[in-house]
């Protein structure tokens, strides 16, 4: 999955060099009308149990009807950690996931918020890509958890209901010599995949 995600995210790097020339151009009266799509990632500020006005428990029909611009597919929520068989919406804003959402199994009602894309911000002005050093800046003191079913690890504020998840693997972000004992941090520069919003 972890290369699957940095694969498009390459590819999207290339392909925004390439349009951004286009974009720029003063005489395209057609670029502006196609902007006006674009999704406002400033409107979507994440929140404790929001992401904008899309709030957890509302169905996945009315947080739709909460925004535009974006792509949507249907993904599996285990790919994000949630076992049970429930499927991820997905959107995209061209090539990039901005966020997924997740319903309650066999329901229509959201459960949970995957914040995906760097230009989300938290309240506290972090985002889905904030490196341990970033987090810890504004937690300081905070432990590190590691997620025993899928070994990737994770970062809770409470407070909030927010989880910075870090699909690691050879490099870690804390040490666990015993189960379920949260970890001091201890390499800041890796960053995180995503935020679950709750």
């Amino acid at each position: 999955m972890l290369t699957v995600t940095w694969s498009c995210s390459q590819s999207a790097d290339k392909k925004e060099k390439v349009e951004q020339p286009v974009q720029t151009k003063s005489e395209s009266t057609d670029n502006e009308s196609s902007e006006a799509l674009d999704f406002d990632y400033q409107k979507f500020e994440i929140k404790n149990g929001q992401l904008g006005e899309i709030k957890v428990g509302m169905t996945i029909s009315e947080a739709e009807q909460r925004f535009e611009g974006l792509r949507k597919e249907v993904g599996q929520a285990t790919s994000y950690g949630f076992g049970g068989g429930s499927p991820a919406y997905l959107y995209y804003d061209k090539d990039d996931l901005a966020f997924g959402l997740i319903p309650t199994l066999g329901t229509d009602t959201l459960l949970i918020i995957i914040a995906a894309s760097p230009k989300l911000k938290t309240t506290n002005e972090l985002n889905p890509n904030s490196t341990i050093k970033n987090i810890s800046d504004k937690y300081p003191n905070i432990k590190v958890n590691q997620d025993l079913m899928n070994g990737w690890e994770y970062i809770s504020d409470t407070t909030n209901n927010w989880g910075f998840v870090f699909m690691t693997e050879e490099k870690t972000v804390g040490d666990y010599p015993e189960l379920e004992v949260p970890s001091d941090l201890k390499n800041l520069d890796i960053k995180a995949d995503w935020i679950t919003i709750r």
